[in-house]
């Protein structure tokens, strides 16, 4: 069971991101995104951008693939401040990158297994809860309730726009 107080001082929404398509690191080892990452990457970043969505802040990993998908965002939504977590990497703890959720609106963009498991210890109080099939290039949408997270909304690469 969660102790209701690791979610007080919480932001009340949160974004998280899969970071881009990356190139297999027998190409390159620091594993850069592919043509098709940032192309995904570009249109999730356009979608939130015509659907109005604010983020206030995004926050990467540091690993090439990950900056540069914090980069596209950035670019597109009109955000100066980008910034580096060490929380935010593969098999990270997901507690240890709690205290840093304190601002609205903001975007973290990182990876899986540490992503999928962040997202359901938010949502369910159990990171072995698998809710969220992340992808590359998606986003999904947390809002906080008396509780803990629900998921508002989730945007794939693949999803058409009506």
């Amino acid at each position: 069971m969660v102790d209701k107080k690791l979610f007080e001082g919480l932001a009340s929404r949160l974004y998280f991101s899969q970071h881009g398509l990356a190139v297999d690191k027998t190409e390159n080892a620091n594993r850069p995104l592919s043509k098709l990452g940032i192309e995904q990457t570009n249109v999730i970043a356009k979608q939130l951008l015509i659907a109005d969505v604010s983020i206030s802040s995004v926050t990467h990993s540091g690993k090439c693939r990950a900056e540069q998908s914090a980069e596209i965002f950035a670019n597109n939504l009109s955000n100066q401040a980008v910034s580096v977590s060490e929380y935010l990497s593969p098999n990270n703890d997901v507690r240890l990158l709690l205290p840093h959720l304190t601002t609205d609106n903001a975007l973290y963009i990182g990876h899986l297994p540490h992503l999928a498991k962040l997202v359901a210890y938010l949502v369910t109080g159990d990171e072995n809860h698998n809710i969220i099939r992340f992808q590359n290039s998606a986003i999904v949408c947390l809002e906080k309730n008396q509780k803990r997270y629900h998921v508002e909304w989730y945007l794939t690469p693949n999803m058409k726009t009506a």
